[in-house]
Order: C-alpha cells, then sequence, then structure tokens
C-alpha cells in the first residue's frame, strides 16, 4: 500500500506520517491495559480492606457468653471457629472480586480444571513444597537478624488439642480450609488475570498480595517466598489444584510438627526423628523437583509482548487507592506484632 492509500483507509489527513498512527495506537493499548492493571489491584486491594473488616465483625461474637468461654478453653472450639472465620472472612471478599472482575471480562477461567498432565503435576508438589521448605529457613534466618538488631518479630500462635477429634479439626482449619480458600482467592480470583500481563509478574504480584493478607513479618516474608513457588507450579501446570495440594502439604507438615513436639517428650528421641525426617524429606523433595525440571522440559511460563514495562505494570497495579488502603491496614496490624527488645 502506498502512503496516500494509507492515509486514506486510516482516515489520516494529509501530511501526517503512517508512523504517527502506530504510536497513537500503542498509546492507547498502554492506557487500556494501564486501566485494566488498576482495576485489578484495586479488586484486590478491596477485597484485602474487606477481609479485615469481615474477621473484626465475625470476631465480635468471642465476647459473648458462652462463646468466650469456649473460645479460650477449648481448643476444638476455638479450631470450628477458625474454619468459618477463614470461609466466610477470607472466601467471601474474593468471590464478590471474581464477580467484579468477571463482569469486566478480565476473569474468565479460573483454572479449576484438573492438570492437563498427570506426571508434571504429580512433581510440581514437591518441587512447590521444597520452595516453601526453604522459604521456612530463609525466615528462619530472617528472624534471628532482627531479634540481634533488637526487634522480637511474633504471629498469632495456635495451640495443638491432644484428643483425636480434636486434632482431625485442626488438621481441616490449618491445613484443609486455608489451603482451598486462599489459593482460590490468590492463584485463582487474583492471579488468572494478571497472567495476561506475563506470569512471572502475575506471580509476583499475586506473592506480594499473598504476604500482605498475613498481617505479621513472621508469615509474610515466608507467604511471599512460597507464594512464588505455588505460583510458579501453578502456571507451568495450568491448575490451582496443584496449588492447593503444594498449600496444604505445607500447612500439614507445620500441624504435624506441632504433634510431633507435643507428643514425644524425650529431647534425644525428638532431635533423632527430627533430623531423620528432615533427610528424607528434603532428599525426596529434591529428587522430584529433578524429576519435575526433566519432565517439564522446554515448558516455559508464558511471556506477553512488552507494551508496558515491569514498573508500569507495578504501579498501576499497587498504586490505587483502594490497595494503598489495604497496604497501610495492614502495616498498622504488622505493627501490633513487632516489639522492641
Amino acid at each position: 500500500m502506498d502512503f496516500y492509500n494509507y492515509q486514506e483507509n486510516r482516515g489520516a489527513g494529509f501530511g501526517v506520517p503512517p508512523d504517527y498512527f502506530f504510536r497513537a495506537e500503542r498509546e492507547e493499548r498502554r492506557r487500556q491495559k494501564k486501566r485494566e492493571l488498576r482495576f485489578i489491584g484495586s479488586i484486590a486491594g478491596m477485597c484485602v480492606i474487606l477481609y479485615v473488616v469481615l474477621q473484626n465483625a465475625l470476631s465480635t461474637v468471642i465476647i459473648f457468653e458462652p462463646i468466650r468461654s469456649l473460645y479460650f478453653t477449648n481448643e476444638t472450639f476455638r479450631s470450628l471457629i477458625t474454619i468459618i472465620l477463614s470461609i466466610l472472612g477470607l472466601l467471601l471478599p474474593f468471590v464478590l472480586g471474581g464477580i467484579g472482575l468477571r463482569r469486566k471480562k478480565l476473569l474468565t477461567d479460573l483454572r479449576l480444571e484438573r492438570p492437563e498432565s498427570t506426571a508434571l503435576a504429580i512433581t510440581a508438589v514437591p518441587f512447590g513444597f521444597l520452595i516453601c521448605l526453604i522459604g521456612n529457613y530463609l525466615t528462619s534466618i530472617f528472624l534471628m537478624l532482627t531479634e540481634d538488631a533488637g526487634v522480637e518479630l511474633t504471629a498469632p500462635e495456635t495451640t495443638a488439642p491432644d484428643s483425636f477429634a480434636g486434632r482431625i479439626i485442626y488438621v481441616i482449619s490449618i491445613a484443609v480450609v486455608p489451603a482451598l480458600v486462599e489459593e482460590f482467592a490468590l492463584r485463582g480470583v487474583i492471579m488468572q488475570p494478571l497472567r495476561r500481563y506475563g506470569d512471572w509478574f502475575a506471580i509476583l504480584a499475586t506473592s506480594a498480595v499473598f504476604a500482605i493478607l498475613h498481617g505479621n513479618l513472621v508469615q509474610a516474608p515466608f507467604a511471599f517466598i512460597a507464594g512464588i513457588g505455588i505460583g510458579y507450579a501453578v502456571c507451568i501446570t495450568d491448575s490451582v489444584w496443584t496449588g492447593i495440594v503444594i498449600h496444604f502439604c505445607n500447612n500439614f507438615y507445620s500441624v504435624a510438627v506441632d504433634f510431633l513436639i507435643n507428643d514425644v517428650t524425650d529431647e534425644n528421641l525428638l532431635n533423632m526423628i527430627w533430623n531423620y525426617s528432615q533427610f528424607a524429606l528434603y532428599a525426596v523433595c529434591i529428587i522430584l523437583s529433578v524429576a519435575f525440571v526433566i519432565i517439564r522440559g522446554r515448558k516455559k511460563i508464558a511471556r506477553v509482548p512488552a507494551i508496558l514495562t515491569t514498573g508500569d505494570k507495578a504501579k498501576a497495579f499497587f498504586i490505587n487507592i483502594p490497595m494503598i488502603v489495604a497496604v497501610i491496614i495492614m502495616l498498622v496490624i504488622t505493627a501490633e506484632y513487632v516489639k522492641l527488645l
């Protein structure tokens, strides 16, 4: 097409170079992508705000008797309350957020289907769990460094019950429900629409929200590292169920450690069980992670054309009023778990 026909077909005025229209279209696409990202970030921020509001509103029932007495004296009852708060307090905001994203056609698929490759999914679980173990180790170092600097970081504590029925409910409250609810919320509702801007950006941005959501500096660093491993496994297998299983394994591991510490009173026996189990656990995870890399082959997570820079994406997603308010609220909550020695 010659220059004059190009002008006529584009509806351009005489004397305007063709490159002008490409630049104008590109800039309009950039603005559109920023608006979309800003909307997703606003939804994520509002979900976090609503989560805090609902948690506090629902928790008020604990101040009334006989619920108050049962909550502070009965571990099983406390676990049941935790389950209710997780389902209503966390699930509901992100369900509403997902509806908002669907209406804007930004969320079309939560990736709740089974993974296409069973072998890839099976090996992705120990790979993701290994990242969680590394996250635990790095967080321990971080806590030691902060303590040496004269700052004590704490987190909400849970007590494992002694009865069999109580322990079943405890596992459900700590391992099953959070894995289902948090992965649906984070790796489903938030991460899936972000993947259109690049999987790595989606993984890192979601991990940051995941960290913010925990509201303390003991769990937040770990949540960010674990979120990267879980998000990567979800993107590679293209199924949120992979993330749910990894999340469950990590939380169940914490529960198993609680049970072990409570049940084994002989310190020498406890150390022996711990050392052997850790060696076996890391060995299995490393071997299966190598298998994951082999099975994955050349499959890579999705990349998108560089319409926006990483900085542009981060600004659009995080620099908006709901997200800023959410971060401020969580920082205030986090401050309650920081103590100067």
